[in-house]
Formats: structure tokens, sequence, C-alpha cells
């Protein structure tokens, strides 16, 4: 009898494949739930910056504040390139564009700069054994345990020493070497992902050390690498300690700078701000949704390390 299994306990019944499928679809609505919920008050500043850039002026400063736009318009984003007439809504926004190309200059050549030196030095801590290589490279990431306002006065005075003071040239050098720790420790997670038989292959084709990495080595860590180039202008592209305390004409002004200084001002313009931010968040938004896939891959690589 013990041998004898009944239907019952054989066969689910339609009620409990029922049960089981909706505890399934209530455990999925709650997650899913909770993540909407989470997006929603992540995204709402974003958006409420957006939608005020569509309001005209009087809908702006209206109470209660109107969520939603009644009469949209683009008034602001045609004001924000319009050069001097742009003066009339806020005098810092005035040169809005060449803000824009500051910034941008301060962002690409920094992670360019930090990209190509991380990628070398990442590449000779994966591959090459010396005393001290684990010291040393724990020590690359002593500068990063501290925030970046207690540092503002010591790279001041050294700014100020070079001659660099109120250059943008000044914050290419400190973003490079700041971003240069961290582009180091990826790289050399990235690279050690990679066989080294694939470069003792290469080798014995007659590459020397030079080739074998660009060749070789690079091309197979390049989505490794395009993350630490993104990550970099992630970081400089919004940046506004450093910008603010070393740059004091305003033909240098970066985009952060004029959008806190048009916010300081007595009649500040929030749609004209709300327009200069949304300007700024637009495209790194579209390039990071582009390179979604790309950047999640880079991102997980490195974790991975051969035994």
């Amino acid at each position: 009898m013990s041998g004898v299994v009944t239907p019952a306990l054989a066969h689910p019944t339609a009620a409990s494949r029922w049960l089981t499928r909706a505890r399934k679809l209530v455990a999925a609505a709650i997650v899913t739930a909770t993540g909407l919920a989470i997006f929603a008050v992540l995204a709402f500043p974003n958006l409420w910056l957006f939608l005020t850039s569509l309001k005209d002026d009087q809908a702006a400063w209206a109470i209660p504040p109107q969520y939603i736009p009644l009469h949209p318009t683009l008034e602001k984003y045609v004001v924000l390139f319009s050069g001097a007439a742009a003066a009339s809504q806020t005098r810092e926004l005035e040169h809005w564009y060449l803000y824009v190309l500051n910034s941008a200059y301060v962002s690409v050549v920094p992670a360019i700069l930090s990209t190509a030196i991380g990628t070398l030095a990442g590449y000779g801590f994966a591959r090459f054994r010396f005393p001290g290589a684990s010291l040393l490279l724990m020590l690359l990431l002593v500068g990063q345990m501290f925030p970046g306002p207690s540092l503002f006065i010591p790279i001041y005075l050294l700014v100020d020493a070079l001659g660099l003071h109120d250059s943008l040239n000044a914050l290419i050098i400190i973003y490079t070497a700041f971003h240069i720790p961290v582009a180091t420790w990826l790289a050399s997670g990235f690279f050690r992902t990679i066989p080294i038989e694939l470069e003792e292959a290469a080798r014995i084709d007659g590459c020397n050390l030079l080739q074998t990495m660009l060749y070789v080595a690079i091309p197979l860590a390049k989505i490794g690498v395009v993350t630490i180039a993104i990550l970099g202008f992630m970081a400089f592209w919004g940046e506004y300690g450093f910008a603010s305390i070393l740059l004091e004409t305003q033909d240098h002004y970066t985009a952060t700078i004029s959008m806190v200084r048009a916010v300081s001002e007595i009649a500040v313009s929030f749609n004209s701000v709300g327009a200069a931010g949304t300007v700024m968040g637009v495209p790194l938004l579209i390039f990071l949704m582009l390179m979604q896939r790309q950047f999640v891959r880079g991102m997980t690589a490195g974790a991975l390390k051969e035994s």
C-alpha cells in the first residue's frame, strides 16, 4: 500500500495550478510596481525640469504650480542659442552655445587622455608581475578616498602656482588625473578576462609587445575601454566644484557654472534654466540609451577574472 501514489498527489489539480500562477503574477506585479515607483521618484525631477522648460514666464511662476504646461512653447530653447538676445532673459545664459562647447572640451579631452593612460597602465598591471604591484595598484585609489571639496584649496594653490588659473586646460589636467586611477583599475580587470594564450600566439607569430597589445588585447577589451571613456565623460560633463573655483572669466564658463549663476540671480528664469538643463541632459541620455548594451557588458566584464 505504501508504494501506491494517489491520483491527487501524482497530478496537481487545476485549482492548484491556478493558485501557483496567481502567486507568480502577484509576485511579478509587486516587483513591477516597486520598480515603477522607484523610477517615478527618480525621474520626477528630470520630468519637472523638462516640463518647466516648455512653460512661458507666467506659467513658470504660477501658484499653485502648473505641473503640465497648458500652452507649451519652445521659446526658451530658441533664446538659448540666440546669442546676445538671451541677455534679456538671463545674463548668465547669454552665450550658452559657448558654455556647452567649453563643457564638451573639458569632458571629451580628459576622457580620452585618462582612458588612454589608464588602458596602458591597466595592461601593465594585468600582464606583468613585479614587486609591490598590488600595493601600487591600491595606492592609486588613495586619492579617490578624499571628498572633492577637501581638495579645493591645495589644488587651487597648485594651479595658481603653475599659472593656469582661469584656464580650461587646468580642468583638463585635474579631471584626467582624477580618472586615471579608476581607469587603471577597470582596465586591469578587463585585460585579466582575456586568455593570455591569445597574446602568446601573437608573440609566436612575430608580434612584439606593443603590437600584441594594440592588435590583440585592446580589440578584445574594446567594450571595457569604451566603458571607461563613457564613465569619465559622464563624470566631467556636469562637474561643478573644481570649475567654480578655477574659472572666473565668463567666456571660460562651463554650462554647469552658467546654470548655477543664473539660478543665483535676483530675477531667475526657471524655464530658461530648465531648457538649459534639458539641453545638457538629453544628448547624454540618448547616447546612453544607444550604448546601453555595450555599457552594461563593459561594467560586468571587468568583474570576471581568471582563476
